[in-house]
This record gives structure tokens, sequence and C-alpha cells, in this order.
């Protein structure tokens, strides 16, 4: 097996991956479930930052550069995973520097996991 198509089946597998926690996350957002959604919301973060580390290595070897290990901004992360916790909650008012603050705080642990 070619180094390229090793990094196209990692490329797939992430994205298979990503996407499976994003279907589990909206499953429990339907059903109104928000007692696991800090850590559905990890894994979905956790799987996002596999994701595009897959996705970067195998741009890099098309382009046969490297390339920023972080396309995303970690702020645009931490802003979605703040407001899917507020909306988990109910939308209630006066919370945005408690999701803030745990959202921040999801983002790193799934970083450091990540690493």
């Amino acid at each position: 097996m070619t180094d390229r198509r090793k990094l196209v089946e990692e490329y797939s597998a992430a994205w298979a991956r990503f996407d499976q926690s994003l279907r589990e996350l909206q499953a429990a957002v339907d059903r109104g479930e928000d007692r696991d959604s800090e850590s559905l919301l990890l894994r979905v973060e956790l799987s996002r930052l596999r994701y595009s580390a897959a996705r970067n290595r195998l741009a890099a070897d098309m382009l046969h550069s490297d390339l920023p290990n972080a396309v995303d901004g970690k702020e645009g992360h931490i802003r979605e995973a703040a407001h899917l916790l507020w909306e988990l909650a109910g939308r209630p008012q006066g919370t945005a520097e408690s999701d803030w603050l745990r959202a921040e705080n999801l983002v790193q642990r799934a970083e450091i996991t990540a690493s």
C-alpha cells in the first residue's frame, strides 16, 4: 500500500468517526437529552481534531509541502461548542460566560487528548 493510499484511508476513517460523533450529538439533541451533552461535545471536538490532522497530512502530501497544524481557528470551535452547550441547556438567559468557559475547557481537553 502506498503512503498516499494510507493517508487517504486515515482521512476517510477520521471523517467517518467525526460524522458519527456529530450524528450521535444531533440524535441526543433531537431526543431532548442534555445530561451527556458535554461528553458528546468532547467526542465531537476530539474527532474534529483528529479529522483535521488527517486532512492536513493528506493535503501536505498532495501539495508536497507542510501545512499549519491548525487550519481552523480555536476560538471558532470554542464559540460553536459554547453555542451548542447553551442550546442543549434550553437557551437559558445569562449563561454566556459559563458556557464559554465550559466550551473552552472542553476544546482544551480535546486538544490534550488528541496529542
